[in-house]
């Protein structure tokens, strides 16, 4: 613990008191701390693991009881462990117990809950354990939650340890087997034995979920899944990471388990620790599993990964063979070598347990890409060499072979003399078809591998390598496969080129062609039918396979490299204008989803019964980054009637008597200073500085921006803390544990700090102290998911807390599809003064509507909120909640994505800026500011263009500052010419400037990037970086320029990366910054502390 530290584990504490004192009085009657206690702890965590099988996953304990098994289970960190209770002083002392481990928030959290219903999404928990239960407590124990919120092959311990049991209490083993009787749809088995009595409850497969075991869904390349579970309507099943990805990348998924093969192209720096990597994720909840590093070079975008219950297949480093890999670990199980086969393997295909293998010796180029573009967008010029080559250089070889994988012996081999290309291998109904662009097309029979016909027809191949003339869209990804297996025939067609070209399965000869009008689409076999972007502009039609023949339009078009999929209900794609462009194949409607947009290469990929898109290998940006993934709504109720009894936990009886906490108007009590969000104060800076102290967490978090009040600093982040800190020396007063990652700063009013939590809380604490007085649930249902590898509710209160008139009011929620929830409390009591709970779908049909994405602002009798892309600014009437706002138009992007939001001279709400779910460093492109004129009578229909750029600009009562989106010098404006720019509409144009920052005069513009910008009274204070000759890292500052010219007053270093946002200037005029892994500096015109 840090000297001088109070952790509040409890909502009341006494603040005189060490809070040594007060842990080691609140633990003793939770659990024993002695060495024995704590062996003995670990030993049943060990016994438990084995016991089940699982030592990684998102685990759920009941019962504080149960304490110090949970934390010894969390301490490695595999697990991500999530203790439940109804008692929440047991819940607030287990946070406490994993603050001292070091594992709270990161691998462990509590929760108040009762066990009648879990508090999770369906199919999302690895490992549940309702161990040291009573006889009373197993029969409250709910057999259908654990099953519903259990992942397929998830698993559950029911039980007792022998030498805790709870006397007259503890359950028999014939009560255990009552109870086993009334579980359903799960594998039972009892055990018993030296540590205590176990009832395991499996859960099996879902039914209906189908697998994605090659890079084409199966061996036919026909992306088109069985997967029955998955049906529209959709929500959020988890969010997760990375955010962005090398190129090219594919996914395969078997077993519950995904798995993903990135790239050797990085365009970026963001995407350079991803470049070669494969990773292997939950597919239930999106926790890694493990991760391995391919050698440079290694192309991916092929099928040289198969993915199965049992093993993961993928052709070895260095092209000599197959490693079998633990699907769950990673550990290589073995390995297949041929001698039969000589030289690399490019493509390898698995059908009823014979791998089939192509091989050549002649090796394919190692590539690695490095492009470090500062671009708003990535370029088709920069891809590898090989990308521009006349033909492609990897995956042609000329032997093919079939291994048996039950007895390890090789079936057959075959050889060619030219080159086979293995884009258009392809396999069905015990065929192997390929394709030589130097000499024929033929079909060898699968269990033989006998020639069964070869067609050399010059005129065929021809077709099939004709270069694309007048085709619309990008020239997408030549390592793309281009041949499908139907019943019905065999289709080419390849990027770039000009024709679709159908080939008979019997003999190999042509039975039709046609031009295509789009450079990349892709095909699907389905219903008996062709389904390929051919009509015009690159619509997708349903074509005849025997004669080409098109018989109807479906009415929407693929957009780029992302490929059309498909399952029962649905075909998928990313779609014009922009986003996920669903068509129901039930009502022939086709539906926009603007929120989020396919990945590049996988396009969407229904399997577990979910739907998989991204993660992320471009600029293409909507609302939503990294791995999106929706299960099936059902029947969920995303307009509940919320009734405010027992939303409301009030843990004083006096709410109104606080300790006494001094603000003044100097203060910086909010985000960004002020609720129009100015980041301005009428604080006064030094004329000289330098660092007084420095903050360093226990471990690196993502940090929120900081606020400022009473003379202490406060700062949350992902790891579920609030930090308050003494503004004079850097030390911290008190810690509050939250039931969640807390994005945005505290609110600090009238002796208060509100907060708004991951856990779909707004709390209520006492500024001076961190004791909790109240909390209110936000959220309209306690639902659980990982959102970018945090635990959190479907309905997170990120938007933070926005205090006036003696009224709280905040928003919960992620997405527009799973539902918005918008609230006014009496910010003294909690009591609920109104709610809006309808704006998440204001189009029923579509399901689209209003997001929470970013913070809040009031203006002209209104509350004002992002509401990402589709609709936004959101707007609320002050006195009543009704939504205010414009409608859904069709679903698709139309409004400015950012989550910045503020209000400018009391006549513009200004929004836009940085996107509220991405990485931490200011790599997000492109955005930009809009703003709305208050007084128009529809202001909503109205957004005019203000400026470029990521970094929100700063204002006062007379000026505003901005950074250039391409060299990012801060430049001042008048407001007045501000406010003429913004009426004249001409986005090209620029307001006359009073000054640009003199930070031009280094000749180091072009490398710099502002990251925050505050106004003082007297200074301009900036955080910025300038890359360094001969470094790879760039040089971080903060500096302060006169408000008359811009010129230098002082400069110092910051040493590290530095927090976008996070910077504020105190009520003394302390300047502090927040920097990346969550420390803070102080810069004063003090001695260093």
């Amino acid at each position: 613990m840090f000297p001088g530290r109070q952790v509040f584990y409890r909502h009341k504490v006494n603040r005189f008191f060490p809070a040594c004192v007060l842990v080691a009085t609140w633990l003793l009657p939770i659990a024993g701390l002695s060495l024995a206690a704590e062996k003995e702890s670990a030993s049943v965590a060990e016994h438990l693991k084995k016991l089940t099988g699982i030592d990684r996953g998102l685990c759920s304990v009941i019962g504080a009881e149960n304490g110090d098994i949970a934390l010894k289970l969390a301490a490695d960190g595999k697990l991500l462990v999530d203790l439940l209770d109804p008692d929440y002083d047991k819940v607030l002392q287990m946070r406490g117990r994993a603050d001292e481990q070091g594992t709270f928030g990161r691998s462990f959290t509590a929760d108040k809950t009762s066990t009648a219903r879990l508090p999770y999404s369906a199919n999302t928990v690895d490992l549940v354990l309702a161990i040291q239960l009573s006889g009373k407590q197993l029969d409250a124990l709910s057999a259908a939650e654990l099953v519903r919120v259990l992942a397929p092959r998830g698993k559950a311990v029911v039980g007792r340890l022998n030498d805790r049991a709870a006397g007259s209490e503890a359950f028999s083993r014939k009560q255990l087997e009552r109870w086993r009787d009334k579980v359903e749809n799960a594998e039972l088995r009892i055990e018993e034995d030296e540590v205590g009595l176990w009832l395991v409850l499996t859960k099996p497969p879902l039914e209906g979920a189908d697998d994605w075991t090659h890079w084409e869904h199966g061996p036919d390349n026909n992306p088109v899944s069985r997967d029955t579970a998955i049906r529209a309507p959709y929500m959020t099943q988890f969010l997760g990471l990375p955010y962005y990805i090398a190129m090219p990348a594919i996914t395969t998924i078997a077993g519950g388990k995904i798995f993903t093969a990135m790239g050797h192209i990085a365009h970026h720096v963001r995407e350079e620790p991803w470049l070669n990597t494969l990773i292997a994720q939950n597919g239930y909840n999106g926790l890694e599993l493990w991760r391995r590093k391919i050698p440079d070079g290694y192309l991916v975008h092929r099928s040289a990964f198969i993915a199965t219950e049992n093993t993961f297949y993928m052709v070895n480093h260095d092209g000599t063979g197959c490693l079998m890999l633990d699907p769950e670990t990673g550990r290589e199980k073995g390995r297949i070598n041929l001698p039969e086969l000589q030289g690399e393997w490019k493509w390898m295909a698995l059908v009823d347990g014979v791998l089939y293998v192509l091989a050549g010796e002649q090796k394919d180029p190692p590539e690695t890409t490095v492009v470090r573009s500062s671009a708003r967008a990535w370029s088709w010029d920069d891809l590898s060499t090989g990308y521009y080559e006349q033909r492609i250089p990897w995956g042609f070889g000329n032997t093919i072979a079939a291994y048996d994988l039950a007895t390890g012996k090789v079936k057959w081999v075959y050889d060619e003399e030219t080159p086979i290309d293995s884009r258009a291998l392809a396999m069905g109904e015990g065929r192997l078809y390929f394709y030589c662009p130097d000499s024929h097309l033929g079909s060898l029979d699968a269990a033989t591998g006998k020639l069964v016909w070869s067609n050399s027809d010059a005129r065929l191949r021809q077709l099939i390598e004709e270069p694309g003339r007048g085709l619309v869209s990008t020239p997408g990804w030549r390592t793309t496969c281009f041949c499908i297996y139907t019943p019905k025939g065999l289709f080419f067609e390849a990027q770039t080129r000009m024709n679709l070209v159908a080939v008979s399965l019997e003999d190999g000869k042509m039975m039709w062609h046609r031009q295509k009008t789009s450079n990349n689409p892709n095909m699907l076999y389905l219903d008996g039918n062709l389904i390929v972007g051919i009509g015009p502009q690159g619509y997708v039609q349903v074509i005849d396979p025997l004669t080409g023949a098109t018989l109807e339009d479906l009415g929407f078009r693929k957009r780029s490299c992302a490929r059309v999929t498909a399952c029962w209900d649905s075909f998928f794609c990313r779609g014009w204008p922009e986003g996920l462009t669903r068509y129901d194949r039930l009502t022939k409607k086709v539906l926009f989803n603007g929120a989020v947009r396919p990945g590049c290469n996988d396009g969407v990929i229904p399997a577990n019964g979910l739907l998989y898109m991204g993660p992320w290998a471009c600029d293409c940006n909507l609302s939503l980054m990294g791995r999106v993934v929706m299960c099936p709504a059902g029947d969920f109720d995303f307009k509940p009637a919320i009734e405010p009894a027992g939303r409301l936990e009030p843990f004083r009886k006096n709410l109104k008597r606080v300790a006494a906490f001094e603000t003044t108007d100097l203060d910086w009590p909010t985000y960004r200073g002020d609720n129009d969000r100015s980041a301005s104060t009428r604080a006064i800076v030094p004329g000289k500085v330098h660092k007084v102290w420095e903050y360093a967490p226990a471990a690196e978090f993502r940090p929120s921006s900081p606020i400022a009040a009473g003379g202490m600093v406060f700062l949350s982040g992902d790891d579920s803390r609030v930090r308050a800190l003494d503004a004079a020396t850097g030390k911290e007063r008190w810690c509050f544990l939250a039931g969640g990652p807390v994005l945005q700063p505290p609110t600090v009013w009238n002796g208060r700090a509100y907060i708004g939590a991951g856990d779909g809380y707004v709390y209520a604490l006492e500024a001076a102290t961190g004791e909790t007085l109240w909390r209110f649930q936000a959220a309209p249902v306690s639902r659980k998911i990982m959102i970018y590898g945090s635990l959190c509710s479907t309905w997170p209160v990120n938007s933070g807390v926005l205090v006036q008139d003696g009224k709280a009011y905040a928003a919960a929620g992620i997405i527009d599809y799973d539902g918005t929830y918008v609230y006014a409390l009496d910010a003294l009591t909690g009591k609920l003064i109104w709610q809006n709970t309808g704006t998440g779908h204001l189009d029923e049909a579509l399901r689209k509507g209003i997001s929470a994405q970013g913070t809040l602002t009031l203006a002209g009798g209104r509350l004002w909120m992002p509401g990402g892309n589709v609709v936004s600014p959101a707007s609320f009437d002050l006195a009543t909640g009704k939504y205010m706002g414009a409608g859904v138009v069709d679903g698709s992007p139309r409004a400015n994505r950012g989550e910045e939001i503020g209000v400018v001279a009391g006549k513009y709400v200004m929004y836009g800026g940085r996107l509220r779910f991405s990485a931490a460093e200011n790599v997000v492109n492109p955005a930009n500011f809009s703003v709305i004129d208050i007084s128009d009578p529809k202001p909503e229909d109205r957004g005019l263009f203000l400026r470029n750029g990521r970094i929100t600009p700063a204002w006062d009562d007379t000026r505003m500052v901005l950074t250039d989106v391409r060299y990012t010098a801060p430049v001042c404006y008048s407001l007045d010419a501000i406010d003429e720019y913004v009426q004249a509409g001409d986005r090209n144009a620029r307001p006359a400037s009073l000054w640009q920052s003199t930070k031009q005069m280094e000749g180091r513009l072009r490398e710099s990037d502002t990251v925050s910008l505050v106004l003082a009274a007297n200074a301009l204070v900036e955080v910025y970086s300038t890359e360094v000759v001969r470094h790879r890292n760039p040089r971080w500052r903060v500096r302060a320029s006169s408000l008359t010219d811009g010129s230098l007053i002082w400069e110092e270093d910051l040493g590290s990366p530095a927090m976008p946002g996070g910077l504020l200037v105190d009520r003394d005029g302390r300047v502090v910054v927040v920097l990346e892994d969550g420390r803070m500096v102080c810069f004063a015109a003090g001695e260093e502390i």
